[in-house]
């Protein structure tokens, strides 16, 4: 029997996909290439802001009209079971099965139930509990799900739950069976520096780090989702101690203003978020920094917004991502909130995007001539050329950089001098003599 499986949203929605998946390989299902010639199509959906319930709405229409009156299985799971749910069971009574967040058991025992023959088996032992659904050099490890920040502007606790972190010693275990995948370890959660409060009764990052800095395969290890209110600048240590860890911080901080920062049930102001940064630095001058900012929060003023700009023009921040605000809502209905105002909200985006474009820009271009260690991750065909990413630039976000030759012996692992940039895009040579 034949599968196709469309993952929707973040990398943590990933994981449960890349297990999703590897269920259906133990019964000896095969990707299919077509809608037309799968037996079951999963869709793992994203409910964090209307903008993915209106994707996954889209998305579930073409499927249908793709695959016609196939009989085909269709399974819906992910957020979506936790948000809006009856809204998309009234409008796709053709959706065969809606599996509940997370519950490979109900999802394996729908498959022996409903899809596989009455004498179908395993057809190998589940050594791997997820199946790659990529094909680059980096692997993601979810550590902790859930949060109990309760950000006014965010519905993750009540889709997510709360904080649920994995144990050390089974992290170490999956993330070994990632080892093979790729060279690289990217540590995930909603909120990673809360990670090991919910069982050890502390902060035990610093502990997991150490475990899984010791596993062979992995060049770097990259941690992200720092969450400014909880970062402990004693952990400024653990950079110098383990060359695995790179110097990559991604903090995302939302906004600067304090009056804003405060209705949006978060705790350092303007100040406080200055001076994180700069210790940091000032402890690990090469840190790269990544973060997010939130504009239209409802009652911003452009004075709350100068701010940004003004904090920005203090800390240098290689990247940012800026993201409107989003009315959301909880519960099992959905729908599109005609009246909010979503073109002011795109044009305050697109002010800030104009300005930081101009800051990437003029702060890619300063690299050319620098020569920093990059990781080979793919071939362009359409630029006739490999692809690397940079230390300091994160899987499917910050980039990358076209090279301009091919390292000696095939390697991976190689040092880059950057000789040209436009935007996020770089190019390189690698400078491995022969």
């Amino acid at each position: 029997m034949k599968y196709i499986i469309l993952s929707l949203g973040c990398a943590k929605n990933l994981v449960d996909s890349e297990r999703f998946v590897a269920i259906l390989k133990n019964y000896g299902f095969k990707e299919a290439d077509e809608w037309k010639d799968a037996d079951l199509i999963l869709v793992n959906t994203c409910a964090f802001l209307h903008a993915a319930l209106t994707e996954l709405d889209d998305t579930l229409t073409a499927i249908l009209q793709e695959i016609g009156d196939s009989p085909a299985k269709l399974l819906v799971t992910g957020c979506v079971m936790n948000r809006g749910l009856k809204t998309f069971l009234e409008k796709y009574p053709r959706v065969d099965s809606w599996i509940p967040l997370k519950d490979t058991a109900a999802f394996e025992e729908y498959l022996k139930s409903s899809v596989l023959p009455p004498d179908a088996g395993l057809t190998r032992k589940r050594l791997l509990q997820r199946t790659p659904l990529e094909t680059e050099q980096h692997v993601y490890l979810r550590i902790a799900d859930g949060c109990e920040n309760y950000c006014t502007y965010c519905l993750i606790p009540s889709i997510r739950g709360k904080l649920v972190s994995v144990p050390i010693e089974d992290l170490v275990k999956e993330a070994k069976s990632l080892a093979k995948r790729g060279k690289e370890l990217v540590l995930i959660a909603q909120d990673s520096c809360m990670y090991g409060t919910d069982i050890y009764g502390r902060k035990a990052l610093p502990e997991l780090i150490e475990a899984l800095h010791k596993i062979k395969g992995f060049e770097w290890i990259r941690l992200m989702y720092l969450h400014p209110d909880h970062f402990e600048l004693a952990w400024l240590p653990l950079w110098k101690k383990y060359p695995k860890l790179l110097p990559y911080f991604e903090i995302p901080i939302q906004h600067v203003s304090d009056r804003i920062i405060h209705a949006m049930n978060r705790q350092k102001g303007y100040a406080e978020l200055k001076a994180l940064f700069e210790a940091i630095k000032a402890e690990i001058p090469e840190a790269a920094f990544r973060t997010t900012l939130m504009l239209g929060y409802p009652g911003e003023t452009r004075a709350d917004r100068d701010l940004i700009d003004k904090f920005l023009s203090e800390v240098e921040i290689m990247h940012v991502g800026v993201f409107g605000y989003s009315p959301e809502t909880k519960g099992n209905e959905w729908h599109y909130p005609e009246d909010w105002d979503w073109e002011q909200t795109r044009a305050l985006e697109q002010e800030l995007e104009s300005k930081l474009n101009k800051q990437k820009t003029a702060r890619m271009e300063a690299l050319v001539g620098t020569i920093h260690r990059g990781m080979i991750v793919d071939y362009s065909p359409e630029m006739e050329a490999l692809c690397a990413r940079l230390w300091f630039q994160a899987p499917e976000i910050d980039g990358i950089v076209y090279l301009e030759n091919r390292p000696i012996d095939d390697k991976l692992m190689v040092d880059i001098e950057i000789t040209d940039a436009l935007g996020d895009e770089l190019w390189g040579m690698v400078t491995e003599e022969e």
